[in-house]
């Protein structure tokens, strides 16, 4: 500011001719945007002269004072003159500093002189879904090439982006959309009441006997664990070609403690069958002769047949040729239940109990509790036998798709590890699809020709399963076409040669070194490849090696050395060689299933898509960003030692426009948790280039034994209404679009911090300075996620990163306003 000791800058004409305004003395505050460097101004210079006529003795004669005066026009002639010098003087003074300098190319040179050069833009990167053509006499498999063009299609206002594969795949079609695997293992365990069997054709109806046995009876006869039960109801399924069969209660006993076998296989029983003398007649009814005779057959009491059974023998009432060896027997009575295993089956005849008839004599594999279908028990025994075994088939996976593995239907073992992935499915609870990107880290086949893959990073959806498909045909580009292209022809005998680059912006892919970017650009001279270096200083003379410069207009310049800080080109015609690529920017950020024309088409392709948007495209560095992005490199001269280091470091990187490194707790131990966000607020996944470089970046320039967690904001919004009073000399709707653009800006993402809370003196103070404005009145401001902040009783917050559930920690939040609940009334 001025100093109001010495002459003003005023030019109220009070002190004219007096005494000297000029030269004033210049002093300004630390912080200020612009700088206060002019020595005066037209007034003061013109009331300066003429102040000073009275002191040169030529001149003391000249007594006017009227500006139509020859010598006094003179003197307003370089009062104007000394004007117009001491404004661009002061231009230049401001333009000398980095805080209040207005023009990119002085933030430039201001950057160069710590060695800092202002960030290019840099291409954004996509995965790119391929899609091979199944048709008959198709080949079934296709290479997609480094460099495969694909173009997106531009919507209104819009250019079509030009992407490129950065790397080579076998496609095939066997991999366009595997679906997620819809059916599992059935598990019958402790209280199971139904099973799924394959076909529909069971053949079976309610009230049919069904066992459930396994391993352990068969290989240890006295084994209790297997099961029968009684079906109550029979469901096919012929869309799905299996029967979901269900029975009366459920596995295994708690009294007699007894569970189900670990693997059943389920038979039904097909035969029921009594016992040979089940029917025998009642000895009361007999004759007492016929008593008297057959009295060593019968009880004591001679009431009843003394029922018996030998051994391990059993007579069946009839000829059963359906009884087969190593079927399953099971003896049922009221409250009880054996299970046998057939040792053999032959046709017999018995005669006992007053009858004799043809059997089917049946060999039991052991006499375990035989006797308890002895006596009284013997005519209300049943033998369910006939044994079929019923195939299981594999139930209906309705559990959702989520976590760091996916199974999917089909042999697909061949799956290569480290192959990008897309994960397609609807959201649990949403009706439509969405798409996001996964690594696969390992593949396993499993039973019943299905594969699991286990991703390297858990999926960040849960999704039904019924609509989960996957495709592995993907392949990883970047924004950017390549350029082939003639620079010039050596000359050994110039110093320090340039050769500019004729298409621009020269594209730079995100990368993990410290920058956040690297060039594209290869130079060849005489087909041999130079390598680009930050500075020719301390250079070589042999050393084949070259800069780059890129102006104000983003064109790129190549500069080789003198024979002493780098080698001289080699003469030769047309000898100096490039090829790069042209794009970069925002502009690549294209929106989900736009990069659907293929430029480069291989034999057996069909269509190409993006399913998840493109990312990590940014524009070349704003006037704003390198102010605060230069300082930067000098703080960490490309390492991390401290915990501002981390933010700095974030921040500096490319493809970031903000970051914040908290010291938090994560339900385990203390570490750096950084929080990032992407240009004009977008997200970094995980999977996103960009993300993965900074965070590799940061490990290799960090300490390796600090935990160090990165993640992308949570953007919160939050909601306005007000009525607004103008002064009546203001139009209604201007007033409205003035205050509604000052809130915009107020709140938008480029102006606000992470965790900082939105007050309602705030959001007043800005609607109030909008001119027309004369009061206001805000009846609601409330976040958009949640009613339960009001900011008119205190400030709406915003997060910053805490402890979550499951030693897991959120990111900090970003609250701006969502111009779409902003309700304005003008009064």
């Amino acid at each position: 500011m001025p100093n109001l000791d010495q002459p003003s800058l005023s030019d109220c004409g009070c002190c004219e001719g007096i005494a000297a305004a000029t030269p004033v003395r210049v002093e300004n505050r630390p912080g200020l945007r612009a700088l206060a460097y002019r020595t005066g101004v037209h007034a003061s210079f013109n009331a300066s002269m003429q102040a000073r006529i009275s002191t040169m003795p030529a001149l003391q004669a000249l007594a006017t004072r009227d500006a139509d005066d020859f010598s006094l026009a003179l003197m307003d002639s370089w009062a104007a003159v000394l004007d117009v010098l001491t404004f661009y003087q002061e231009r230049i003074a401001n333009e000398h500093y980095l805080r209040t300098a207005g023009e990119r190319l002085s933030l430039l040179e201001l950057a160069r002189l710590i060695g800092y050069e202002l960030r290019a833009g840099v291409a954004a990167s996509v995965a790119l879904a391929f899609t091979v053509e199944d048709a008959p006499g198709a080949p079934p498999a296709a290479t997609v090439a480094v460099g495969a063009k694909v173009q997106s299609v531009p919507g209104q206002g819009e250019q079509a982006q030009t992407f490129e594969t950065v790397e080579e795949i076998e496609v095939r079609a066997a991999w366009n959309a595997m679906p997620a695997r819809r059916v599992k293992t059935q598990l019958l365990g402790f209280g199971a009441t139904s099973v799924f069997l394959k076909g529909t054709a069971t053949n079976l109806r309610k009230g049919d006997i069904l066992l459930l046995v396994g391993s352990e009876r068969v290989s240890k006869p006295g084994s209790e664990r297997w099961d029968v039960r009684r079906v109550i109801a029979v469901a096919p399924d012929f869309d799905a070609d299996r029967t979901l069969v269900t029975w009366d209660r459920g596995l295994g006993s708690f009294d007699p403690p007894s569970y189900p076998a670990t693997a059943p296989e389920v038979y039904a029983l097909r035969l029921r069958a009594g016992l040979f003398g089940y029917n025998a007649v009642d000895p009361r009814t007999l004759h007492p002769e016929v008593v008297e005779k057959l009295k060593g057959s019968m009880t004591a009491d001679k009431t009843e047949w003394n029922f018996t059974i030998s051994g391990n023998v059993i007579h069946l009432d009839n000829i059963y040729p359906a009884v087969q060896q190593d079927g399953w027997l099971v003896l049922s009575k009221p409250e009880y239940q054996e299970l046998y295993r057939v040792v053999s089956a032959a046709e017999s005849s018995r005669t006992d109990y007053a009858m004799s008839t043809k059997t089917t004599k049946v060999n039991l594999d052991t006499t375990e509790n035989l006797s308890r279908y002895t006596g009284a028990s013997y005519r209300g025994t049943v033998a369910f036998t006939q044994s079929e075994w019923l195939p299981m088939a594999q139930a209906p996976d309705t559990s959702d798709v989520t976590g760091d593995s996916i199974d999917i239907a089909g042999d697909f073992a061949d799956l290569p590890v480290g192959r990008a992935i897309i994960v397609t499915g609807k959201p649990v609870g949403s009706k439509d699809p969405v798409s996001e990107v996964a690594v696969i880290d390992r593949v396993d086949p499993l039973p019943g020709q299905a594969t699991r893959l286990t991703l390297k990073r858990g999926l960040s959806g849960t999704y039904v399963r019924s609509s989960v498909t996957v495709n592995a045909n993907v392949a990883q580009a970047t924004h950017g076409e390549t350029v082939h292209e003639v620079l010039g022809s050596g000359d050994g005998a110039k110093a320090y040669p340039r050769f500019a680059l004729r298409q621009s912006p020269l594209t730079y892919v995100s990368s993990a070194d410290a920058s956040g970017a690297s060039s594209t650009l290869e130079v060849r001279v005489n087909e041999l490849l130079w390598q680009e270096v930050a500075t020719l200083f301390d250079r070589g003379p042999d050393e084949r090696v070259y800069v780059t410069h890129t102006d104000d207009d983003g064109r790129t310049t190549v500069q080789f050395g003198d024979g002493i800080s780098g080698a001289r080109l080699p003469t030769g015609v047309e000898n100096v060689r490039a090829v790069y690529r042209k794009g970069s920017g925002v502009a690549g950020n294209v929106a989900a299933g736009k990069l659907t024309t293929l430029l480069t088409r291989p034999l057996g392709l069909k269509e190409v898509t993006n399913p998840v948007a493109a990312a990590g495209g940014d524009d070349r560095e704003s006037r704003d960003d390198a102010r605060e992005n230069a300082p930067l490199t000098v703080l960490t001269l490309d390492r991390i030692v401290s915990l501002q280091d981390y933010e700095d470091f974030a921040r500096a990187f490319a493809g970031v426009a903000k970051a914040l490194a908290t010291w938090t707790w994560d339900g385990r131990t203390r570490g750096v948790f950084v929080t990032v966000a992407g240009p004009n607020g977008a997200q970094l996944e995980p999977t996103a280039s960009t993300y993965i470089n900074l965070l590799a970046a940061m490990r290799k320039a960090g300490d390796p034994y600090v935990p160090l967690h990165l993640a992308s904001y949570t953007p919160r919004s939050f909601r306005l209404d007000a009525v607004v009073t103008r002064d009546p000399v203001y139009r209604a709707e201007d007033v409205q679009a003035a205050v509604a653009a000052a809130l915009a800006q107020t709140y938008a993402f480029a102006a606000r911090r992470f965790g900082q809370p939105v007050a309602l003196s705030e959001v007043m103070a800005v609607m109030q300075a909008t001119p027309g404005v004369v009061a206001v009145d805000v009846n609601v401001l409330r976040r958009t996620d949640t009613a339960a902040f009001d900011g008119l009783l205190a400030p709406l917050p915003a997060a910053l990163p805490q402890v979550g559930a499951a030693a897991t920690v959120a990111p900090a939040e970003l609250l701006t306003l969502d111009v779409a609940q902003l309700a304005l009334s003008v009064v």
